[in-house]
Parts: structure tokens; sequence; C-alpha cells
């Protein structure tokens, strides 16, 4: 098979996508490669072949098809199906399919695909408008599962990694639990709220705002949404997102027979694979047929009720962290603020909130725990978006029990993200490695130069030492004020030291 690449259409932390042309069968195609450091670590290789094998064997008219695995330069390659179309993302930002009938028809279609992938025990973990695709003949389709977990092989998953875009979260993901079929559905949820409603439900100026706002998530605030499509369909919606995941649906398949239109070929269960709801003998298939065309004809009388005003979105009210409150309120209250002090000590300085948003009730044993923040020196530390100080602290710091959003900072690499349970009267140990995936970079010159990494100046040569990066891409610039800057860009694997060497020439 000859691949003729044409042009780069988008890149990720991990892959290339480039669109290419199959010159034996003569199809436009796209070609997904894993990047070159990456394809050196023999967990991360060994970690996207089997993925791709896996989502290969996938035969769905929902999902993207996976043709051919094979070697580009030294790094596997996916070659997949190419789609005419655009982004669901796209699509919600033109508005114009912002309506009741779109969204329901975008739920069918990402349910059968799911319930392929999840038959095969092939978990997506990142559903999101993003990586939906809405062909030119209007089939929805799923892409990217290139963030795929199998099921039957954990060990080849990063443990402690919160995968996914924040926004479209599952809450028990970030507690740290595995990812299974459920989680998949609480995504798509969020991605319908946004269908029907313009912007994202647990939208946020921070990424800990954002996990804030999915932990404090409240079926009943789906309510509003009653107003642009039925109240049968929000209910759809609340059971879909359950804070609980054993409350939502246990399966796609589950979810299709409570959507499932009488008489409407496009809201028709599939034929296979939707979770274990085949007949295993003709008697059981009857009364399974019958009992869901009853449910299905009571569905669409009560549909007879749907409206759609669709000028300007629904408020939909999250709880989030930027209102302030004079009062400590249950850790569970729906509009609660996380309230925190110190450990006794003597001094509160450094672990207080600001000024403006301190306590005037201070928290009692029966109702708070200590959590013991760890990390790297230099390390800067919020608990839901107020600031707590700067590591190493003196003292555990006291939270009001229930879950809390911990977010660790530190200016070399990107934010680590933990989700906590306080226990009344207990404490915790709440750890950030940084290092972990920590990479370093030595830069030498002739003559010497400012050496800036991502336009943020960090050393001049001659270095030293290394200079301390978060593995991933990077720009980075060396100056002379003599000669024309030389810009490299580069990418780094956890625990690699790269050399890079710059001789300027007039």
């Amino acid at each position: 098979m000859a691949i003729i690449l044409d042009k780069k259409i988008s890149e990720s932390a991990t892959t290339c996508v480039y669109r290419a042309f199959d010159d034996t069968l003569g199809r436009e195609v796209l070609l997904k490669v894993l990047h070159r450091h990456l394809a050196h670590d023999e967990h991360v290789r060994q970690r996207f072949v089997r993925e791709a094998r896996a989502c290969a064997s996938l035969r769905s008219e929902n999902i993207v098809q996976i043709y051919d695995l094979r070697e580009h330069e030294g790094s596997p390659a996916i070659i997949m199906e190419y789609v005419a179309g655009r982004s669901l993302k796209d699509v919600i930002a033109d508005g114009k399919q912002r309506t009741f009938a779109f969204a329901e028809k975008v739920a069918v279609h990402v349910l059968r695909g799911l319930a392929t992938a999840h038959a095969q025990g092939i978990i997506h973990r990142d559903i999101k408008p993003g990586n939906i695709l809405v062909s030119a003949a209007g089939t929805v389709r799923i892409t990217d599962f290139g963030l795929a977990q199998i099921s039957v092989a954990p060990t080849l998953t990063t443990e402690g990694t919160i995968v996914g875009t924040p926004a479209y979260l599952a809450p028990e993901l970030l507690r740290g639990e595995a990812a299974d079929a459920r989680a998949d559905l609480f995504s798509l949820g969020a991605t319908l709220v946004e269908i029907l409603n313009g912007k994202q439900l647990f939208e946020g100026s921070t990424y800990s705002e954002c996990l804030n706002r999915i932990s404090r998530f409240k079926p009943e605030m789906l309510d509003p949404l009653a107003a642009r499509s039925s109240p049968e369909f929000v209910a759809f919606l609340k059971k879909l997102m359950h804070p609980d995941r054993n409350q939502r649906y246990a399966a796609p398949g589950e979810a299709l027979a409570a959507l499932g239109r009488l008489g409407s070929s496009e809201f028709a269960l599939p034929k296979s694979r939707i979770g274990r709801s085949r007949a295993k003998t003709p008697f059981l298939a009857a009364a399974a047929v019958a009992t869901v065309l009853a449910l299905l004809g009571a569905y669409f009388i009560l549909k007879g009720n749907m409206v759609g005003s669709m000028e300007g979105p629904v408020s939909i009210q999250v709880a989030n962290d930027s209102a302030t409150s004079e009062q400590t309120v249950p850790a569970d209250s729906q509009t609660q603020q996380s309230s925190f002090v110190a450990a006794p000590g003597p001094s509160l300085a450094a672990v207080q909130s600001p000024p403006e948003r301190k306590r005037e009730t201070a928290l009692h044993a029966a109702d708070s725990g200590y959590v013991k923040l760890v990390s790297s020196p230099g390390v800067k530390v919020q608990v839901d978006s107020f600031f707590v100080g700067e590591l190493p602290l003196q003292r555990a710091v006291r939270l009001a029990a229930g879950p809390h959003t911990v977010v660790f900072s530190h200016p070399s690499f990107e934010p680590m993200v933990r989700l906590v349970q306080v226990t009344p009267a207990e404490e915790l140990t709440v750890n950030a490695d940084f290092l972990a995936q920590a990479a370093y970079l030595r830069c030498t010159s002739v003559p010497w130069a400012e050496i800036s990494v991502d336009e943020r100046y960090r050393d001049t040569t001659p270095m030293d030492r290394p200079i301390l990066l978060s593995a991933g891409k990077h720009r980075v610039r060396f100056h002379h004020p003599a000669f024309r800057d030389s810009v490299w860009d580069v990418s780094l694997a956890p625990r690699e030291t790269l050399r890079v060497s710059v001789t300027f020439k007039p």
C-alpha cells in the first residue's frame, strides 16, 4: 500500500495526524503517527499498537474505521478512514444546529458507536465535541480512540493519571477510580447539554474551577433545559450524567432503549452488541421486543409536549468557587464554598486564604479533617481555587469534611490536580510527584547565548546545570545580540536529557 502524504491536519502531545492518499486503492485516508521520541519508549509504543489493533476490529457506521497499522519513519502509524465533514465542535460553534432533534440524533449515533466499542471492552475515555464528526451525509461518527483504555489490559495504563478533557470528565475519574462504560455516558451527556445550550456545562476559567464544577454537579441543575427539549429528554440526561455511576444507565444499549422512537429507523436499536439485550431464546426475544415497544410507545406519546425556544443559552447554575461566603456550611451543600484553615500552630499566614475570603467561623473536629500536602520545594498549592501557600508547609491543612480539589503548580510543569475526600477527624496525605514526568535540557553555544524555553528566559550559556522541564514539546530559543536567533522545536520524553548545541555564524 503506497501512502502519499498531503498535509498535516492536527497534532497532539502524542501524535501527528496527516491527510494522505492511498495510491493503491485510490482513496483519501488519515495517517496518525506516534511522535518519534515516544516511539522509543517501549511502554508507549506497546500501548499505541495494542489500542490500534483492538480498535481496528470495530465495525460500526458510527465509528471512524481503522484500516491498517504500519511503520512511518521509525514510528508506528495508524491508517484510518477519512471522513468529509466537520467536527461537532465546529457545528456547535456556528449555532445553526442547536436543536432538540439534532441533540437526539447525536445521542443515538454516538450510543450506537459506543455500544460496539464497549461490547469489545474498549472505552473511549475522551468523548467530547472535538472527537465527534458529522459527515457531509449527516452521519455522526466517533473518532480518536487514541485515549482508549483496553479494559482487559490495565497494566498498559499510567497509574494515577487523569486521562481525558477536563470539561467532560466523569466525577469518578477525578477520584482516581477506573473508567468503565458509564464514564463515556457521562461525557456524552455533557456533550448533549452543550449542543442544546451552546456552551460547556462545566466551563471554568481555570483547570481547578472546571473540576470543582464537575465535583459539585447535581442532576437537577439540568432542569432549565426542558424549555428547549422536553421533560423526558432532561430526565434521560439526568440519568446519563448522574454523579453516582451506579445510578446511570449500565450500558449504551440501555440508554438507547430509553431514547428509541417507535417507527423511526434513526432511533431503532442496533441489531447486535447492545449490552446484554440480545435474547437467548425466541420466547425471550419476543418478550423483550414487546416490552421495548410498549416503553417506546409511551415515550413517543409523552414527547408530544416538547417545546423549543432556541434564543440564547439557558442559564444552568453549576456551583463553583468564585463566590465568597462568611459561614462554614456542609461540604455536600450545592452552593457551599470549601472552607479551610491551617492546623493549630504559631502562625496561619502561610496557609490561610486571602483576606477577602477569610472565614469568621472556625471548623470543628466533628466536621473537618486534615490534609498533608507533599511535593517538591517551591510548588504552589491551591485548594478549591483558594491559594494555600508554597511547599513545604509547616502544618497540615484543615478542611471541611467532603470533596475538595487540590491543584499543585510548578513553573516548569503542567498543573497536577487531585480530587480528595476529607473524612472528619482523620488525616490523609496528598502527593504530587512532578519529577516522575521531568525531563532535562542541556544547552551549549559558541559564543554565549541567552536561553529561553517557550518564550521565557531560563539561563545563559555556559550553563552550570541542565534546565528542568516537563516532558513534551517545547520551543528553545538561543539569543545573542550580534546574531540572528536560533530557534529549535524539541520533544522530551520523561527522564530524558536532551542536548542542543548551537554555533552562531556571521
